[in-house]
Formats: structure tokens, sequence, C-alpha cells
């Protein structure tokens, strides 16, 4: 037996955190995570345009999301470096090393730095996006099976809080006290969130002890799953439908003559009900009819609701009530597909790779995201509100049929 593979064998009786204490450290850790998140996509755009920026110059904010789209590249040292180091001492590490960023960041204001803190912020998307596979990786082997949909929806509200605090809720700050005392802030969130971990019984033992069965990781492992094309497929396309409506949505909304402020809460409305969705209608779905029918039922009640938009566009004239409502309906069932579909691909993750096989699964979901945002722009400007909504909403009845081809063909830990 290889001596990495003796080691985690004989530390693994000495795991002895309690349920609740791991689901609060995945919480914690997908929280830590999505704050960069936010301040990246809900925040900075508008930071930068405050500081007497051109329009284009918000498009550099997109560089943000290149480590989140390319982490499975080194998702495999990432997760040899846990098993020889530990998850405990490589998170904490790497959190140091954000907290130092952030603290780098304070004398750069966009107004005055604007490529220095560009690139700031991407270092500091690519800590947070490297930690991100420490957690995917604890989460698949702490809770796969039975308990793969409620880590699912913990880890979807964790990461949705820390997005509405990294973007609205830093945005605030900006707004009322200026860029200085907004990073110190951040600074030292990002110190303190960790923090509780280590009031967590046992949790640094059960997360020491937590790594991958296999000798060493590497990505081309991937490979031994010989259902991966099903699965990449099925991760490519599952949010494809969503990803066009939401995006059309905003200069939608914006040529109805609502403003940002208005839109803004109303992004915020949505994930707040995508995390109760997630909760209240995923987590009793997944006990009461599996994991591959509660995927395929979320998606078909998902799917039905991707018509909102395309329906308000259609009255005409709509309320703002009426708009926080449909959107609010859809959100909540587009939360019941997305713990169904991570639960499915969390019990699909190797115990060999349980981390780079599910972080190859976020970034499949992150460029097609980026295809369907992409397709979407061209519609609209091509054919106008109306039809591109009608066939964002076609595409739903198309990613179902995938979804029923792929779910058959995939093995799962829990069936």
């Amino acid at each position: 037996m290889d001596t990495m593979t003796t080691q985690t064998a004989t530390t693994r009786p000495q795991a002895s955190s309690s349920p609740s204490g791991e689901y609060l450290a995945i919480a914690l850790m997908y929280f830590a995570q999505g704050v960069p998140i936010g301040l990246a996509f809900n925040a900075l755009g508008a930071m930068i345009r405050h500081g007497g920026h051109s329009v284009a110059a918000v498009g550099l904010t997109g560089l943000a999301f290149l480590p989140w789209a390319l982490k499975f590249l080194w998702s495999g040292p990432v997760e040899n470096a846990c098993a020889r180091w530990g998850m405990p001492r490589f998170l904490w590490s790497t959190q140091a090393m954000i907290v130092a960023t952030c603290l780098v960041m304070i004398p750069f204001p966009p107004s005055a730095s604007l490529y220095t803190v560009i690139a700031l912020i991407v270092l500091l998307n690519l800590l947070c996006a490297t930690q991100d596979i420490v957690t995917n990786s604890y989460a698949v082997l702490r809770f796969q099976g039975r308990r793969a949909g409620a880590a699912n929806a913990i880890q979807i509200a964790g990461f949705i809080g820390g997005m509405l605090i990294g973007g609205g809720g830093l945005l605030q700050v900006y707004s009322s006290l200026g860029w200085t005392v907004t990073m110190l802030i951040l600074a030292i969130l990002m110190a303190v969130v960790y923090l509780p971990l280590l009031l967590i019984p046992g949790w640094r033992n059960t997360a020491a002890a937590t790594t991958a069965t296999a000798s060493r990781v590497r990505l081309r492992d991937l490979a031994k799953h010989r259902d991966l094309g099903w699965a990449l497929l099925l991760a490519l396309s599952f949010k494809f439908a969503g990803t066009a409506v939401s995006t059309l949505a905003q200069p939608w909304l914006l040529d109805k003559g609502f403003d940002l402020e208005q839109i803004g809460r109303l992004q915020m409305s949505n994930l707040v009900f995508v995390a109760i969705g997630g909760a209240c209608i995923g987590i009793p779905l997944l006990r009461y009819a599996g994991n591959r029918r509660a995927v395929l039922v979320a998606m078909i009640l998902s799917g039905l609701l991707m018509g909102t938009a395309w329906m308000l566009q259609f009255l005409g004239a709509f309320s703002s009530m009426a708009l926080y409502a449909a959107f609010a309906l859809q959100s909540l069932f587009e939360g019941a597909m997305f713990v169904t579909i991570w639960a499915l691909f969390m019990n699909w993750s190797s115990k060999d790779r349980p981390g780079t096989d599910f972080t190859v699964m976020q970034c499949c979901e992150g460029f097609g995201n980026a295809i369907a945002a992409g397709m979407i722009g061209g519609l609209g400007q091509a054919y106008g509100y109306g039809d591109a909504f009608a066939i964002a909403w076609a595409s739903a009845a198309g990613v179902l049929l995938i979804t029923a081809i792929c779910l058959p063909r995939l093995q799962l830990v829990d069936k």
C-alpha cells in the first residue's frame, strides 16, 4: 500500500466531529468563497464606474471569472497537497494569503489604480477558487449518499450568503465609508470567518483525515469514469435555459424602465428564494424521490417556469409586485433543481479524486453558462425580447431531454 494511502487509513479513525459541526464547516467554507465572487461581479463594476472610468472598463471584472472557470487545471495538485499537509493547514495557509491580499488592496482604490486593483481582485479569486477545490473534496467525502442533498442546500445557501455580503453589502459600505474602510472590513471578515472551525469539536482531526483514497490525484484519471461523457454533457447543459433567461432579463428590465437599484434588489430577492427553494423543496424531493427522479422532477418544474419572463413580456405592462412574485416562484424551483443536480454530481464523484471530479463539473457548468449568455444576447438583438425569451424557454425542453438521456447512464454512489 502506498505511504499516502496508509497514512490516510490510519488517521481516519480519529475523525470525530459531529454532523452538525460538519454542516457548519461547509457553510463557513462556501460562504468565504462566495464573498470575493460577490465583490467581483456584483460590486466592483459599480465601484469602477463610480471612480470615473468608462463602461468598457467595467468589462475588466470578467477577468475574475477565469480562476473559477479554469480551477480544474490545478485541482489534482491541490488534492495532493491536502493529502500531504492536511486540509486544515492548507485552508488556513491560503486564508492567510487571502487576508493579506485584502490588506494590500487598501491603498489602491479603483479611481486611481484600476489595473492594480483588477490584478489583486483576480488574485483574490484565484486563492478562493483554489480553496473551493479543497471544500469540494471535503464535502464529497463527508456527505456522499443520503446527506448529499442537505450538504448541497447548505453549499448553495452559504455561497449565496457570501455573494450577498461581498456584493450588495460591501457596495453599501463603499457608498457610505469609501474604499479604505471597505477593504479593511473585507480583510477582517475573511480573517474571522474560519475561526468558528476551531470551536467545532473534532473538526481538525476530521478534516485532516479526510483525503482522497488514491495515492496521487491526476486530472487525466478522470477518464476512468466510463460515464464521463454523459456527466460532462449534463453539467454543460443543465443551467443553459436559466442562464439565458437571467442574462437577457437585465437589459429587458432596463428597457422596461426599471433602474439599476431596482434590478439589483430583484437579483438579491431571486438569490434568497433560490436558497429557500433548495432547502425547502430540493431536500424533501431528494429524500422521497431518490436522486435521479428528484433531478428529473425538479428539472420539469423549473423548466415550466422558465417562461416567466416571456409571459410578462407578453402581458406588456406589469407591476413591481408581479415581477418579484413571478421571479421568486421561478427561483424557488431553480434552487430545488440546483440542490438535486449537485447532489447527483456529489454522488457521482470518485473517492479517489473527489475535489477534482466535483470541480470539473462546476467548471463545465461555468462554460455552459458562458455559451448561453453569449448566444442569448445575439438572439435578443436579432429577434427582440419576446422571441428570444421564447427560444430560451424552448431550450428548457431540450435540456430536459438531455437530462433524461444522461441520468440512467450515470453511476452513482447512492442509487
